[in-house]
């Protein structure tokens, strides 16, 4: 069966009829799309902040009904969503039909539609819709709100919606290496943040960790990122990525602030790590099933604090063997602390961390799980934000 004729060209249609139509109408737009399949009930689902429900758009179908949010977990919504697979289930309307929404390896949510018929041709110009879904998700996000308050599964505070801002998407994938970050609480968060970029085979990472919570810790993260961005952007190595982050947080001004930083450099081609920590707890390096010891180095200060010690620590090269994985952290993940007042702790990471990398998981899935286990641990309530940022590297 061909779906189109090869002039009709649906998904330059699509992107056509983008460029005039109103930013917040894009679910419009792709229902364009699926009405020359004969189908209909287009549902744009976006994964909310903290990656536990999928946020349905519109808020009503032409015939009425309401779609209602998905569950992450248990949901074939929620399927489609963690394997990154179409699902299809065939009913007495017709086939319900649910197709990842990602940008590159960057999991934004499910595009969700009734169709007459589903066989191998309907699933791979679905496929591709999801993908035009990503690209107008990602496009109209510049131009209006709708996709920024689709995520919002409660009221996110000042301090969050400023440091949501700071980050760049939540996953990214070149060539053998792929990296996932999440942060929680994802309404509240307020000091931590992250951050990556590719340049000519090169991955750098970072993981900041600012003092207090709030607006002033959030002002202080976007000082941090944007110091660090500009270095990173002048060539700096990583020890003059340091002194520039630190010579800016010392003229910040206010009561005496800091954070704790782990910047790192991978080489792709030659699966080489190079850290180094301000203050900040070590990467977890995690192989077949089993994580690496800590490395003995001499402590550094955290950033903000160049003028009483050093804060340029010990530059640290790990060689990476393929299929290895890397894990940056902040502190509030292994301080998250249960009901009794136990941790977390480093050794329930570890533990977990190790499970979840040997199950062979998507790095997104990885990160997601690991967050939800940490949040589980603390009965859902964390009292600092815990931030996750994992590589892996297949060689």
């Amino acid at each position: 069966m061909t779906v189109f004729d090869a002039g009709e060209r649906p998904i330059g249609a699509i992107l056509r009829a983008n460029q005039s139509a109103p930013p917040d109408e894009l679910v419009e737009t792709l229902a364009q799309a699926v009405v020359g399949l004969g189908g209909t009930d287009v549902v744009l689902y976006l994964v909310d902040y903290a990656h536990v429900a999928l946020m349905p758009h519109p808020d009503e179908l032409p015939h009425g009904e309401q779609p209602e949010q998905a569950a992450v977990d248990g949901s074939m919504a929620g399927r489609a969503f963690a394997s990154g697979e179409p699902m299809a289930s065939q009913r007495d309307d017709g086939w319900h039909v649910w197709v990842p929404v990602t940008e590159r390896t960057n999991q934004l949510g499910v595009l969700s539609m009734t169709l007459p018929t589903w066989n191998d041709d309907v699933e791979s110009f679905c496929t591709e819709l999801g993908l035009v879904a990503a690209h107008l998700v990602v496009t109209s996000a510049q131009y209006t709100d709708l996709p920024h308050l689709m995520r919002r599964r409660q009221d996110m505070d000042l301090a969050a919606e400023m440091q949501w801002s700071l980050l760049p998407p939540l996953s990214f994938s070149a060539a053998t290496t792929t990296v996932a970050g999440l942060l929680e609480p994802a309404y509240e968060v307020g000091g931590d943040c992250f951050d990556y970029a590719y340049n000519e085979g090169i991955l750098d990472l970072a993981v900041f960790d600012a003092v207090g919570h709030g607006v002033a810790s959030s002002v202080l993260a976007s000082l941090l990122m944007g110091a660090y961005r500009h270095g990173r952007r002048d060539g700096e190595d990583l020890r003059q990525l340091v002194e520039t982050i630190d010579s800016a947080v010392r003229i910040c001004g206010g009561s005496a602030p800091f954070a704790t930083g782990m910047l790192a450099r991978f080489d792709i081609a030659a699966g080489q790590l190079t850290w180094i920590s301000c203050g900040h707890p070590q990467p977890i390096v995690v192989r077949r099933g089993s994580t690496l010891d800590e490395i003995e180095l001499v402590p550094a200060l955290p950033l903000g604090l160049g003028s009483l010690a050093a804060v340029v620590g010990d530059l640290v090269t790990v060689d990476l063997e393929p299929g290895d994985g890397v894990l940056l952290y902040t502190d509030g993940v292994v301080e998250a602390r249960a009901v009794d007042g136990e941790l977390f702790g480093e050794e329930r990471l570890r533990d977990l961390l190790a499970r979840e990398h040997l199950s062979g998981g998507r790095p997104q899935e990885v990160v997601r799980r690991l967050v939800r286990s940490t949040l589980s641990h603390a009965a859902t309530r964390l009292h600092d934000d815990a931030t996750l940022l994992y590589l892996r590297w297949d060689g």
